[in-house]
């Protein structure tokens, strides 16, 4: 059964479609529960890559988990918090659960090309690009309405987020062209650099918030 049960819309009164709805009730639920299900994957997938004769793309590894289980849990937290913190509406369930959608299975066709096919691990990297956009969209339209130093504190996680897009549009282009080192380089900067970054402008963000702000209706 798939995760995309609308919160609010009553289509299963069963124990799974009650835990489903729960889950999927915030983008920080529903991207976690994402991230965790996929860490599981890469890491069986890891310990797999110990046992004799077994050939893994250890490269797709770090892709996976720069780009899709990091990602996944910065999106779910600024996308749920960022509204409740500064009274705005809660992200709309069909945005946030498409980018559930695209990050789910391009996680899922990375994973399937970690043990051979180079082609897969490409074609799970693109499909995370949607996913990072629709983000983009999500927290821009956020900006607009947060106070002005609030503004100045968000302009700075947009051009972290928007130079770690960068990295992940290098990496996809390094595996389209076999250039092992720029997707290497590329990699590394996205999570030895700009994640701790990223992480603290988020908390910076999310701690400057109002004690109330204005409320504005859906």
């Amino acid at each position: 059964m798939c995760l995309a049960i609308a919160p609010n819309q009553q289509c299963s009164n069963g124990i799974i479609g009650r835990v489903l709805r729960i889950i999927s009730s915030t983008p920080l639920r529903l991207f976690s529960f994402c991230a965790l299900t996929h860490s599981l994957i890469l890491g069986s997938l890891y310990i797999h890559s110990a046992t004799p004769g077994a050939y893994i793309n250890k490269y797709a590894f770090a892709y996976g988990l720069s780009y899709g289980i990091l990602a996944l849990l910065a999106f779910g937290y600024l996308l749920t918090w960022l509204p409740k913190k500064y009274s705005l509406p809660p992200i709309h369930y069909g945005r946030y659960s498409t980018i559930y959608l695209f990050m789910m299975v391009g996680l899922g066709i990375l994973e399937a090309g970690i043990f051979a096919s180079n082609k897969l691990i490409f074609a799970g990297m693109f499909l995370l690009i949607p996913g990072w956009l629709m983000t983009f969209q999500c927290l821009w339209n956020i900006h607009i309405w947060i106070n002005s130093g609030a503004q100045q504190i968000n302009r700075i996680l947009m051009l972290l987020l928007s130079l770690n897009f960068i990295t992940l549009g290098l990496s996809v282009l390094g595996q389209y062209v076999s250039a092992s080192k720029l997707t290497t380089l590329a990699t590394l900067s996205s999570t030895v650099l700009i994640w701790p970054l990223l992480i603290a402008t988020t908390l910076t963000l999310l701690l400057n918030a109002p004690a109330k702000g204005r409320v504005i209706s859906p």
